[in-house]
């Protein structure tokens, strides 16, 4: 007998985008209602714990929250360097500045249209339009950023275990550390155009995966990418990593305390899982939640693991989110021809999904 979940996640994989966006929208409302839930009974059962987390904020040191400004702004400049490194090697050299400005823009249109990343790619689409990036090429950026953020991510979980303290653990995580090293080294002096390797090793992958990472080995071949453009990229996509990281740090020690290399890199990993499984206004709820769990696990006390995950997410989220709503309005009122762009989103999985801001 077929496994209800495996089942039910079959139809859903199957089914046309305007049924996933459908369900996609009835979760949020669901998930959302559960977060206000959740919310009331706290803040009705949870009065003295509420107090010290307000407390603890109020005294928070100023200092460190103006670094967390400045991390932040690094960090979004990551991913514009990340975009303009693509854009770049695809025969479109657009500054950073100009692609930093876009990716707030982004974010704030993510903010106000939370049903996944269609929203967001029609405005990349859109803005590139006027630079003259052709619509395949505005996707096919997302995608390979998109890929390499999983890579990237991986790459963190593999330090995660090195750094964990368990002999075990840190044993295998240092193994595959040498081994990505080592694969990376061997990518960059024999990947001279040859996806050879590579799609031998994805059709290895589950069918659901080896499909798309073939088809999208197929369009790098048609831009004549190499596998070594890949290590670029995942390089500045683990710049991005690494200033979220950093910035989690911040967060802790703007309430005083200072948490050990793994909670860090844990809080991380636990985060980036949540706002996948949650995939509305970019994990809310979620990503708290986890950030939270997550630190008082590893010995971060309770009011400063609450507090640390609220200020990480207005620096990391809500800021940026208000910041670029703002700035995609003014664009479009000083530019009444953004409005009228003719370009569209091309039609591929990409599209459809929510894409890492």
């Amino acid at each position: 007998m077929a496994n209800p979940v495996s089942r039910l996640w079959a139809d859903y994989s199957n089914a046309s985008p305007e049924s996933k966006l459908r369900v996609r929208r009835i979760l949020t409302g669901v998930w959302l209602l559960v977060v206000a839930v959740l919310a009331i009974w706290v803040i009705r059962n949870q009065e003295d714990q509420l107090r010290q987390i307000a407390d603890r904020l109020r005294s928070a040191n100023r200092t460190w929250l103006a670094i967390a400004v400045v991390v932040e702004i690094a960090s979004m400049s990551t991913v514009a360097l990340t975009y303009h490194l693509i854009l770049k090697r695809l025969g479109h050299p657009i500054s950073i500045p100009w692609l930093l400005h876009l990716h707030v823009q982004r974010a704030g249109v993510n903010f106000a249209a939370p049903f996944g990343g269609a929203a967001t790619a029609y405005t990349w689409v859109g803005r590139l339009g006027q630079k003259n990036v052709p619509g395949e090429d505005a996707v096919l950026t997302l995608a390979l950023r998109t890929l390499c953020v999983y890579v990237a991510t991986l790459v963190v979980v593999v330090i995660t275990f090195a750094v964990s303290g368990r002999p075990l653990f840190a044993g295998l995580g240092v193994i595959a550390m040498i081994a990505i090293v080592l694969l990376s080294i061997g990518i960059a002096r024999k990947g001279r155009g040859d996806w050879k390797t590579l799609q031998r090793w994805a059709r290895k992958l589950p069918a659901r995966f080896q499909e798309r990472v073939l088809t999208a080995i197929e369009r790098f071949k048609e831009h004549r990418l190499r596998p070594q453009d890949l290590l670029r990229v995942v390089g500045s996509t683990l710049l991005t990593r690494f200033c979220t990281i950093s910035l989690i740090y911040i967060c802790i020690r703007a309430l005083d305390v200072t948490p050990s290399v793994y909670a860090l890199f844990i809080a991380y990993v636990s985060s980036f899982v949540a706002a996948r499984l949650v995939p509305v206004l970019y994990g809310m709820g979620a990503i708290e939640g986890s950030l939270t769990v997550a630190l008082q696990r590893s010995g971060v006390p309770a009011e400063v693991a609450v507090g640390s995950a609220l200020l990480f997410r207005f620096f990391d989220f809500l800021a940026p989110s208000l910041i670029g709503l703002a700035l995609y309005a003014w664009a479009e009122r000083t530019n009444p021809s953004l409005r009228a762009s003719t370009q569209t989103v091309p039609s591929e999985p990409q599209a459809e999904e929510p894409e890492d801001l």
